[in-house]
């Protein structure tokens, strides 16, 4: 039988998630757009598919964020 996972680790995990998906936002749309001549176009190509892919980590991570609030009894987080 599975132990439940600690609602302490699920909010590190979700916010950990967050971080990285921003920072994973940020990178890629300086890649595909502010300073896309100083990378070759499959470096670009690669920065305009990571971006949507980085926003759906995003909304995963908050998901779990917000799962672990609920499991700590904070229904108020949002």
């Amino acid at each position: 039988m599975r132990m439940p996972a600690n609602p302490r680790q699920v909010l590190t995990t979700g916010q950990v998630m967050m971080a990285l998906a921003i920072l994973g936002m940020i990178v890629s749309t300086l890649i595909a757009y502010p300073l896309a001549e100083r990378f070759s176009l499959g470096t670009q190509i690669a920065g305009h598919l990571a971006l949507p892919v980085s926003a759906a980590f995003l909304k995963l991570g908050y998901v779990v964020r917000l799962a672990a609030h609920h499991a700590l009894g904070n229904l108020q987080a949002g």
